[in-house]
């Protein structure tokens, strides 16, 4: 009996509110703002990681990258210019002399098992230079090696096998 008096004054000690609760519109934008800003990060890191002036090659039959797959991946990026015939090389936006030199930057990163190397490599470059790329990781004991490329549709995907060499120049 005790506890239904108690039940009772309880109800009664209730005080109804006089007002509707108001929404509070301060802590949304907030925790929008927070969120805006994180996503704006993410991307404009990603962005710095692929250039835009490589055209990937064409291969109908690549297979699409696993996207738990990116851990640990470092995109090297291959491009070519018209002007002068040559390969330029880089990773992360920092651009590299030709590819040897870029096993500074992957031989530190080599010894986890989770890290592989995509080649970004443009449709005209020539095959020696995505070969002395694959030589550099090899080098730096990083033996995990994908190309980006594209397929029919225009989405970009990796694990495409590389493109033939090129037939020679006169």
């Amino acid at each position: 009996m005790a506890s239904n008096a108690n039940k009772r004054s309880r109800k009664k000690r209730r005080v109804e509110p006089q007002d509707e609760p108001e929404f509070q519109v301060a802590p949304m934008i907030d925790v929008l703002l927070v969120l805006t800003l994180f996503f704006m990060s993410i991307t404009s890191t990603e962005l710095l990681k692929k250039e835009k002036n490589i055209t990937l090659p064409d291969a109908n039959h690549a297979k699409k990258q696993n996207q738990n797959e990116k851990r640990g991946q470092i995109i090297i990026n291959v491009s070519w210019n018209h002007n002068n015939n040559t390969a330029g090389f880089s990773i992360d936006g920092k651009p590299y002399a030709d590819a040897v030199s870029l096993q500074s930057y992957l031989q530190p990163r080599a010894s986890d098992p989770r890290t592989y190397a995509l080649i970004r490599a443009d449709k005209d470059v020539q095959y020696s230079n995505i070969s002395d790329v694959m030589a550099a990781c090899a080098a730096s004991g990083l033996s995990k090696v994908s190309f980006a490329v594209i397929t029919s549709g225009n989405q970009q995907h990796h694990g495409a096998q590389p493109a033939p060499a090129p037939a020679p120049g006169p």
